[in-house]
Parts: structure tokens; C-alpha cells; sequence
């Protein structure tokens, strides 16, 4: 991966995360309107600025956890759990922990995904979609609340979690886009309103779901493959590239190599640690892609 690629990456995650203390320090600044007491001596003082960074981890996690509880609700099977330096994936059909060290998921990420091709999908996957900030809105609502009732330092470590999630509710609501990728609300308005965005939507479900059910690409439809390929969205051409070179060698015995390149370029915008796992499933399906 490109140096350029990781720091834009890194500077990606980096945007989210000043978006997110901004508009903290905006919601914090309410506290004198709210009737909250105050921080008084050095004790409540020194417990509530050490507890800023893990706060922040955790309401990010209860976030991508709202994701994730939506998704296995569903059926759909545990892929990915990061928030900050610790990790829990599915590799080799087995789920293991590790250390993060990729500063562009630091901001949190999961992922679930489709066991067959059920065609409820899409109404699955919008629920998914949507589980996240509303269930950073709830935690928002229950950390004001606990605010109000609880005495110093508790009160504002509370307020702080309540203001911290309702920032990140806006974050992922009010943009479109984040970097390279939709926020959670433009995600659920593409799934589920009808048109072009939502077949590729569609195509991209269809493919992850007949590839789990299968464990082949024999059964998947090329018509869906060209639909995400012929998207203007870069991530769908790109996942696109990838399911056609898995198809191709499945089917073929052999893959192309301007599709090689085209993948390979389009790899150049993304995060490393998902590029590097993309590429890993290719390598592992015998696609030499040097």
C-alpha cells in the first residue's frame, strides 16, 4: 500500500474524530443551561479528565456495537469487531482477538454479513445500518439523564458519554460521506429507497449472500457483478473488480490481467487493512497479483 493511501486513510479517521470533539465541545459547553453541578476539588477533577479517552472508546463502541448485535440478530454471520487498539475478527473460520494497530479503524468497525441470498437482505441490512446511531441516540439520552441525577465528578463523566454519543449520532447522520465511504444514514437511504443506488446495493447483497450460501462463485450472476463494476461509486467498482476476479478463476481456471490492474489501482483509495485482507482472500484462491 501506497504511503499516500495510509496517510489519507489515517487522515480520514483523523477528520471524524476532530467532527466528533468538536461538536463534544459544542454539547459540553451546555452544561450551565442544564443545571449541572460543577466540578469542585482535585480528586473529581483528575477522575474526570482520566476517564475522557476510555469514554470516548467506549461510546465508539457501543456504536459499532449496536451494528454488530442488529447484524448476528439477523442471522448474519460475526466478521469484524475493532475499536481502538483491540480487535476481535473471523479468520480460517475461527474468531480471534489481536491488537489494532491501524490507526484508520481506530475510530471503530464492524461488520456482519449475509449467509445466503435470502431476499430479504436488503430490509436486514438497512435494520443493521440504522442500529448504529440509534443506538448511540438512546446511550445520548440515558447519559444526559444519569447527568442530571448524579453528584460531582459522576454527573459530568456522564454528561461527558451522554454528549460524546449524541456527537457521534450527528456525525453519522447529518454528512453523506466520511472519506471514501457513506455515513450510516446515506447507507439506509440508498438501501432502501428504489433506484440505481439500490440495485447496486442489491447486486452487492446478492453476491455476499450466494458466495456464503454456495461457498462458490457458480451460482452468482454476472449481471450483478457488472452492476457494482459499472457504478460511479469507487468502493463498489473496486468490490466489483475483486468478485469478478474470484469468478473468473472459479469458473476459468485463469484471471485477467487488466482486471488485475484495474483492481489494483482502485485498491490505492482505500484503508491498508482491508486492502490487505481483500487481497489475502484473492492470494488464498491461487491470484497472483504481482
Amino acid at each position: 500500500m501506497a504511503k499516500s493511501s495510509i496517510l489519507k486513510e489515517n487522515l480520514t479517521n483523523l477528520f471524524f474524530l476532530v467532527i466528533v470533539a468538536c461538536l463534544t465541545f459544542l454539547l459540553l459547553s451546555g452544561i450551565d443551561y442544564i443545571g449541572i453541578e460543577k466540578l469542585e476539588g482535585s480528586t473529581s477533577k483528575i477522575i474526570f479528565f482520566i476517564s475522557i479517552i476510555p469514554i470516548m472508546f467506549l461510546v465508539l463502541g457501543i456504536h459499532e456495537l449496536g451494528h454488530l448485535i442488529a447484524g448476528l440478530a439477523q442471522g448474519f454471520q460475526f466478521q469484524l469487531f475493532v475499536v481502538g487498539p483491540l480487535g476481535v475478527k473471523r479468520e480460517d473460520n475461527k474468531t480471534k482477538w489481536y491488537l489494532n494497530k491501524n490507526l484508520g479503524l481506530y475510530g471503530g468497525a464492524a461488520a456482519t454479513s449475509p449467509v445466503n441470498n435470502d431476499p430479504d437482505n436488503v430490509k436486514k441490512f438497512a435494520r443493521l445500518i440504522l442500529a448504529g446511531p440509534l443506538t448511540s441516540l438512546a446511550l445520548a439520552f440515558v447519559g444526559i439523564g444519569l447527568a442530571l441525577v448524579l453528584s460531582s465528578p459522576f454527573n459530568l463523566i456522564a454528561y461527558l458519554t451522554g454528549a460524546i454519543s449524541l456527537a457521534i449520532f450527528f456525525a453519522t447522520t447529518i454528512p453523506e460521506k466520511t472519506g471514501p465511504f457513506f455515513t450510516d444514514r446515506k447507507r439506509y437511504q440508498r438501501l432502501t429507497t428504489p433506484g440505481k443506488d439500490q440495485d447496486v446495493e442489491m447486486a452487492m447483497l446478492h453476491i455476499t449472500g450466494t458466495c456464503a450460501q454456495d461457498e462458490s462463485f457458480k451460482n452468482v450472476q454476472e449481471k450483478d457483478i457488472q452492476t457494482l463494476i459499472n457504478d460511479d461509486i469507487p468502493f463498489m467498482k473496486w468490490f466489483g473488480y475483486y468478485n469478478l476476479l474470484c469468478y473468473q478463476k472459479e469458473m476459468n481456471g485463469a484471471v485477467d490481467t487488466p482486471i488485475i490492474d484495474q483492481y489494483k489501482e482502485l485498491s490505492k483509495g482505500f484503508p491498508s487493512t482491508m486492502v490487505k485482507a481483500m487481497d489475502a482472500e484473492l492470494v488464498k484462491q491461487g491470484i497472483n497479483l504481482s
